[in-house]
């Protein structure tokens, strides 16, 4: 499930509570991948709008396009592009198989 901190490693290690454990503390550990992921953050869209609203609907369009790589559907899917209409705030999460087929999925809407 997870790892603990080196540093409480390090504390434990000096201060002779575990015994037995090989420590070599002349290196730093390798940095865990899964541990970097955890620790990263994104920006939340803002609740104000800071420009006016689209006037008709499609008029403005905001698109994101992911990729998950370890995450495959059954269909073979491993984007997903996440449209959100301006002017009504609608929006779709349309699963695609390759980003190549995004430009003619967001012109079929």
């Amino acid at each position: 499930l997870a790892h603990v901190n080196i540093c409480a490693v390090f504390d434990m290690a000096c201060s002779g509570h575990v015994t037995g454990m090989p420590t070599d503390l002349s290196t730093l550990p390798p940095k865990c991948d899964h541990c970097i992921l955890g620790k990263q953050t994104h920006n939340s869209v803002p609740k104000v709008r800071e420009s006016s609203c689209a006037t008709r609907k499609l008029g403005i369009v905001h698109v994101d396009l992911m990729e998950h790589p370890e995450i495959v559907s059954s269909a073979g899917n491993k984007y997903v592009m996440d449209i959100i209409d301006d002017h009504s705030s609608y929006m779709w999460a349309i699963p695609l198989a390759s980003k190549d087929t995004a430009f003619p999925a967001l012109q079929a809407l």
